[in-house]
């Protein structure tokens, strides 16, 4: 099964750069800049793909998904723990900062899509493989079936009018197989299903799979199409992990 990572990653490929990034001097008014000495490289633009992207997410996904770049090595021996990631665009650079699973979250920030930005960073572009993917941002406590249903909706209707036509046929194939995995360090946890204090339905989470970090976890997968109350709730494990896969 394609992922959606895996998908978005190939319109990544379309738009990655290799130029050299001057900084200029920031306009007056402009968001605070860094001071950066280690020397940087653009990466991927930021006004044709991810802005839009983010954007959509944050108008209608907000509080429940998040927007992302997953950076991974393109061969072994390229190091990853001291990567720098920026957003760079008329003069303003913004440190982007990696989550707890080494994902940079994409900041919505209008003034330097304007000015044509991009993402750089402290490495050569082709040591590094960039995905997007949706993290789920929704607290665990808060998780329904009504709510599994609507975020799937909602990031098909997000995300499907900006997606390259050459690229529909391959959104489809994978958009369809989209689920929301509940996932486990243990292969013998259980997502329990209940509804007025009744337990429901309980799903082991033993299909193996790699969270974002690309470590080993166990997962059960809700489509939506689960025959369930959409107020029934979802009771996930103590170490729960919420993939949108």
């Amino acid at each position: 099964m394609r992922s959606l990572s895996n998908l978005l990653a190939a319109a990544c490929a379309l738009c990655a750069m290799a130029a050299h990034a001057q900084t200029p001097a920031a306009p007056p008014g402009a968001l605070p800049t860094v001071e950066v000495k280690a020397a940087r490289t653009r990466l991927l633009p930021y006004k044709d793909l991810f802005y839009p992207m983010a954007k959509a997410v944050q108008t209608s996904l907000a509080g429940r998904a998040a927007l992302a770049v997953q950076l991974r090595p393109a061969r072994p021996g390229v190091r990853t723990d001291d990567l720098s990631v920026w957003l760079e665009g008329g003069g303003e650079a913004l440190p982007v900062h990696a989550n707890e699973h080494g994902l940079y979250i994409v900041p919505v920030a209008d003034r330097i899509a304007q000015q044509e930005g991009s993402f750089s960073i402290n490495k050569n572009p082709s040591d590094l493989r960039a995905n997007l993917v949706l993290i789920p941002t929704l607290p665990l406590e808060a998780w329904t079936i009504g709510e599994v249903r609507r975020l799937l909706h909602d990031v098909h209707a997000a995300l499907d009018p900006l997606v390259p036509w050459h690229l529909r046929l391959l959104m489809w194939a994978s958009m369809r197989k989209l689920g929301v995995w509940v996932c486990s360090l243990s292969p013998s946890a259980h997502v329990d299903v209940v509804d007025d204090g009744r337990l429901l339905a309980s799903y082991p989470t033993s299909e193996p799979m790699r969270n974002h970090a690309n470590s080993p976890v166990y997962c059960h997968r809700f489509t939506g199409n689960e025959d369930f109350d959409p107020r029934a709730r979802l009771v996930l494990p103590e170490d729960a992990q919420v993939l949108l896969i």
